[in-house]
């Protein structure tokens, strides 16, 4: 192949590659063009803008049963056989124990156009810009001691195939924000949202921003008072329970549990009999996709069923040793530059029956935001953080090396913005507690909300980047308070 700057001929050249390659056994390639915006806001305007264009070539490259994840930029053959050579020495180097099995009769076809009317790479920087600005206006009478807002985009056009013959072509057009207003002596509101919905997010981006200017402004109005701790009757607003929910479902996804690292099997009781959990593809999703990194077509799956644990994420390595069809849950890293990962995409949290007030009455503590949760089993701490190879099934030979681990499951989550609550009023705001969280934890939820919201954020996993979405009721539960070292 010559030198070129065609991310599909680098992508058949790679394929034709693994094709001939006798310690391949399977290969996954795409390719990828992308068009991206980037804007850095603080409190004293625009600080960086840059736009720019990418085409590069990701490979999974299965050898020896193990595997290894490559994405590259430079599509010269010289770097594509570079590439390819360290992708097959990768896998075989890892030297997993149990070898993966895969479909080799299904052929994917498809092209999946994704959820914009209009591409979000059409519209003007000047117009993303004034766009961002004019929400930043919501927040002018605020006394903020920092001001930080991350505005990205990207137009993706992928096409990727397999050594097995699928082949599928996906569009994808995926916007965000990430906003942090830190509060004259006061605490810092975080937020993020997105979307795939394409130019139609920026339409969006007012409210997202009044939102976040309401919250701020009831924070910096409301009093710092000791929380309780102890057992406690704890209310989470919704977008509080979803993340809560996404905290949960990583104990659900196959390679976790493959660890040794998740306190739930399919079957466990893991809530009350109203609770019910499904991972879906929501069209325009912040974390929706037609397709994933294996090509499989995402479709939804009951997690959590009348408070049973029906089911557990899986890609097509995992689904095949526990004889379950898998549903699109090898989710790509954003950006492609780290391994695709088992993630729950939109998780869909059923509401319940009980209104904002009944939540509230008698409760003692509101949880509007947590931060990150942080975990008390030094090994899953070090696990998930840490790089991990590509192949979900290398998780077993972890847990082969490892005692059976009590704290597993077990986490503090920080309580970022919260409330005293009296009489079901906010009564001053809390800090420097969390909520405790053990495998038990949801079986003390006594209410569940009638109104849901949805939360969007990135999660950092093996360090790969997914984006998640969770649309969550608020929550009522008696949970282990616990004021921080």
């Amino acid at each position: 192949m010559n030198e070129s700057d065609d991310p599909i001929a680098a992508m058949e050249w790679l394929l034709d590659r693994f094709e001939d390659d006798s310690d391949v056994a399977y290969a996954e390639v795409g390719a990828v063009s992308q068009s991206k915006t980037d804007l850095v806001f603080t409190e004293d305007g625009p600080r960086d803008e840059v736009e720019f264009d990418e085409t590069g070539v990701w490979c999974r490259v299965f050898a020896d049963g193990a595997a290894d994840y490559r994405y590259t930029t430079s599509l010269d053959e010289e770097a594509l056989t570079d590439v390819a050579e360290r992708a097959v020495r990768g896998g075989k180097f890892l030297a997993q124990t149990d070898p993966a099995r895969f479909d080799q009769f299904t052929a994917h076809r498809a092209v999946h156009d994704g959820w914009a009317a209009d591409r979000i790479d059409d519209v003007s920087l000047e117009t993303k810009r004034s766009a961002v600005e004019e929400g930043l206006a919501a927040a002018d009478d605020l006394d903020l001691e920092r001001r930080w807002v991350n505005y990205a985009d990207a137009h993706v056009e992928e096409t990727a195939g397999t050594t097995t013959g699928s082949t599928v072509r996906t569009t994808l057009d995926r916007a965000n924000v990430k906003l942090s207003l830190s509060i004259r002596d006061g605490p810092t509101v975080r937020r993020h949202a997105g979307s795939t919905r394409g130019a139609a997010f920026l339409d969006e981006l007012s409210d997202a921003f009044e939102a976040v200017a309401v919250d701020a402004r009831t924070l910096s109005q409301a009093d710092a008072v000791d929380a309780p701790t102890g057992e406690t009757t704890v209310v989470l607003s919704p977008r509080a329970a979803g993340q809560l929910f996404a905290f949960v479902s990583r104990y659900l996804e196959a390679d976790t549990c493959e660890m040794g690292l998740s306190p739930y099997d399919v079957g466990d009781e893991i809530g009350p009999d109203s609770l019910s959990v499904a991972d879906t593809v929501r069209a325009g999703s912040w974390a929706a996709r037609g397709y994933d990194a294996e090509l499989r077509p995402t479709t939804p799956v009951q997690l959590v069923e009348n408070g049973t644990v029906t089911r557990r994420l899986h890609n097509t390595a995992t689904g095949a040793e526990a004889d379950v069809f898998p549903a699109g849950n090898a989710v790509h890293s954003l950006g492609f530059g780290q391994a695709p990962r088992i993630h729950a995409r939109h998780l869909e949290v059923d509401p319940g029956d009980a209104s904002s007030a009944a939540l509230r009455d008698g409760a003692d503590v509101l949880v509007e935001r947590f931060d990150e949760p942080w975990l008390r089993d030094e090994l899953e701490r070090v696990q998930r953080s840490g790089v991990m190879p590509a192949s979900a099934l290398y998780a077993r030979d972890i847990d082969r090396k490892t005692n059976e681990r009590s704290d597993r499951g077990c986490a503090e989550l920080p309580v970022a913005e919260g409330y005293r609550l009296r009489d079901g009023e906010r009564a001053g705001r809390v800090e420097g507690v969390s909520v405790v969280y053990e495998p038990t934890t949801l079986h003390g939820v006594t209410a569940i909300g009638d109104v849901r919201d949805t939360v969007t954020g990135v999660d950092e996993k093996h360090k790969s980047q997914i984006p998640y979405a969770v649309t969550a009721p608020g929550l009522r539960l008696r949970a282990a308070l616990r004021a921080e070292q």
